[in-house]
């Protein structure tokens, strides 16, 4: 008997995330441009980034109740509102002083929507099909990422910067529309602080390995973002955006295959060859060289981080079940903000004091490492027999 898993809600929510994430992407890819514009220097840029990071790691800490409490599309409206209208409020000002504010406001759509969508998506899916359901959120992020970037640059080059955050804005706002029409399942009001639900995650080994191991996949993430471009054009690769259009192209498809194949084959099963082939993807740019070394090491990585984060995330709620759900899928989100960070910060001092292939060396081993950490994970029931 075939199982119907794909609630029309799962459809509505698909189609209103490509403009939110669309947005969420270009906060983060277009915005340090126009610090520049505004005659602010690299490092405010950067700064700018880190706040919108930081204050989403934060916040999340806070707004994790919210889901439980308020409901999933309540909180999937304000955060997706806070995202698309963002574009808008810059249209009214040219002051990096206020522009940090707006960026807070960025910060807050962070912080819930990911966590909320992803807490919408296990409600709507049987147990049976949650990877699936789960990489194909991930298969959307992915298309955003490798469209939303150019068609932004595009813009800019021909209109300018005012002319894409009025397009963007507009267009998010109606993008919201479907959102408008999810009916969410029901669910107990929860009234528990948030601090009780996370002490909760916190106190399962299975869970603690499971944020761990996404903070890592994190981290590696973080590392290639900087320092990727970097040491391609050191070592003469001028076009290095090749090896992200093929980073981006080769998850397509491997989250949603994977999360498949982890509902049928359960979870550590896939996960671990995805680990091993993110971690292999990385240690081979120690040896970079253009051309086909370049595109196989970004074919490699881009498969195994997209199924890594698609079978983790599935894993997580799992292992959480009902009650620590929000809880559990908020750490995972965090556990990717920070990942990334720690990636840009703790390994750029290890390729400052050893070498790029240190770094990514060093990278790529610490991925292999908690490969080998998953396999001492005793939890791992197929979902049919949970």
């Amino acid at each position: 008997m075939k199982v119907k898993w794909l609630d029309p809600g799962l459809l509505l929510l698909f189609a209103g995330s490509f403009a939110v994430f669309a947005n969420l992407h270009l906060a983060f890819i277009v915005m340090p441009l126009y610090v520049l514009e505004l005659g602010g220097t690299e490092l405010t840029a950067a700064w700018h980034n880190a706040l919108l990071a930081g204050s989403a790691v934060a916040a999340r800490f806070l707004l994790v109740s919210w889901v439980d409490r308020y409901g999933r599309k309540f909180c999937l409206l304000l955060s997706g509102a806070a995202l698309v209208t963002a574009p808008l409020l810059i249209l009214l000002t040219d002051s990096l002083a206020v522009l940090a504010l707006i960026r807070l406001v960025q910060g807050f759509g962070l912080a819930l929507y990911p966590l909320t969508a992803n807490t919408l998506i296990a409600d709507l899916s049987p147990e049976a099909r949650r990877g699936t359901a789960l990489g194909l959120m991930r298969l959307i992020i992915i298309i955003v990422l490798v469209t939303a970037p150019p068609a932004a640059g595009w813009v800019i080059e021909q209109y300018g910067f005012q002319t894409l955050f009025l397009l963007i804005g507009v267009a998010g706002i109606a993008g919201l529309t479907p959102l408008l029409f999810i009916r969410e399942a029901a669910h107990a009001r929860s009234e528990v602080p948030a601090l009780f639900s996370l002490r909760g995650a916190l106190s399962l080994r299975s869970l603690r390995m499971l944020f761990a191991s996404t903070t890592a996949c994190g981290l590696a993430y973080g590392v290639l973002l900087t320092f990727l471009p970097l040491y391609a054009v050191r070592v003469g690769i001028e076009n290095f955006g090749l090896f992200f259009t093929m980073f981006a192209l080769s998850g397509l498809l491997s989250g949603v295959i994977a999360g498949r194949l982890s509902d049928s084959l359960g979870r550590k099963a896939v996960l671990l060859p995805a680990l091993i082939l993110f971690g292999l993807g990385i240690i081979s740019l120690s040896g970079l060289a253009p051309g086909t070394a370049m595109v196989a090491a970004a074919v490699a990585a881009g498969i195994g981080y997209a199924a890594s984060l698609t079978i983790l995330v599935a894993w997580v709620v799992d292992e959480a079940g009902r009650e620590l759900r929000v809880a559990s899928l908020g750490l995972f989100e965090n556990g990717i903000d920070v990942g990334i960070t720690l990636g840009s910060f703790t390994f750029g001092t290890v390729i400052t004091l050893a070498g790029y292939g240190a770094g990514f060396s060093a990278t790529g081993l610490l991925i292999l490492f908690f490969a080998v950490l998953v396999v001492t994970i005793r939890r791992d029931l197929a979902p049919e027999a949970r």
